[in-house]
């Protein structure tokens, strides 16, 4: 559904993108994860033809967006980081004026406008002015902007943004109820977020694509020494001291007044010498589990520079 190969964008003296390659297969919500500044904007501006790369190549639905503008553009729906919206208009009045603008048939168009609206759970606020909703609607109408003419791909830069929590949870929903019926390409730069919500991940920083692949993939790819927590009954101080004296057990923390420990190994043949210390010990072993890298921490260990 969207191929991007090779592109690459200058603005005068900052590189804003460096050889930007990845692809959308149909029917996936893709997240698009990077920190502010990192490329994101760039890449989806260039992607639904809003500004042009100085190299590479963009492909929507076999449409190059260079060389067949019109019939790529019609593919999409673009929800940038700033809604295109119109104040003075009514949700009703405005959504029919895009769906008008996108060409949509004289005779689909007050159902593909009405069945919008209600998709959106905007029925009810038809006849406010957009001008007086609060951002949590304004950016329900923004995404009814792009989705009025049913374009098989949803590119949505950010639509949580300065979003409160309930209102957050609400539009990450509406996302949702989209999958299957469209392909989403959705940036964030909150984890949680695309976390919850996207079938594969690319991860992009300083302009570059660093990461992608599925949550799983990313997380064990970046598990990086094998870590493991540890609780027992008694004596969790102690066996901080009795660990730290084996070779190829390091960084063993233990909190003050809790039971438990964490430790990372060079290899599992250790655990068996830890779980013989802890038994002499008599120290009273209550579990033991390894530990997951956390997309928080992947992230940081790819953007850290």
């Amino acid at each position: 559904m969207i191929e991007i190969v090779g592109i690459s964008k200058r603005f005068g003296e900052v590189a804003a993108l460096r050889n930007v390659s990845f692809k959308v297969q149909k029917g996936q919500i893709i997240g698009f994860l990077g920190a502010n500044g990192a490329g994101k904007t760039t890449t989806m501006d260039i992607l639904c033809g809003c500004i042009g790369a100085d190299s590479g190549s963009v492909s929507i639905c076999g449409f190059d967006i260079t060389e067949s503008p019109i019939e790529a553009k019609s593919k999409i729906g673009y929800l940038p980081d700033e809604p295109p919206i119109h104040d003075d208009m009514t949700v009703l009045e405005f959504v029919n004026y895009v769906a008008k603008l996108r060409k949509v048939p004289k005779s689909e168009l007050s159902i593909r406008v009405e069945d919008t609206l209600d998709k959106l759970s905007l029925g009810h606020m038809k006849h406010r002015l957009v001008g007086n909703l609060s951002k949590g609607y304004r950016q329900r109408v923004g995404l009814a902007q792009a989705l009025v003419h049913n374009p098989p791909i949803l590119v949505l830069d950010e639509p949580t943004e300065g979003l409160d929590p309930n209102q957050i949870v609400q539009i990450r929903e509406l996302i949702k109820s989209l999958k299957g019926e469209h392909t989403i390409l959705f940036s964030s730069h909150i984890l949680s977020e695309v976390q919850s919500l996207c079938d594969q991940l690319i991860i992009i920083d300083s302009g570059e694509i660093v990461e992608q692949g599925t949550y799983e993939s990313i997380i064990a790819k970046f598990q990086g020494s094998k870590s493991y927590s540890m609780r027992v009954r008694k004596g969790a101080s102690k066996l901080q001291d009795t660990l730290g004296e084996l070779k190829e057990v390091s960084n063993v923390l233990h909190t003050i007044g809790s039971d438990s420990l964490t430790f990372d190994v060079s290899n599992v043949e250790v655990l068996d010498e830890v779980a013989k210390k802890v038994l002499e010990g008599e120290f009273g072993l209550l579990e033991l589990a390894q530990k997951s890298a956390s997309l928080e921490e992947v992230f940081h260990q790819l953007t850290r520079n």
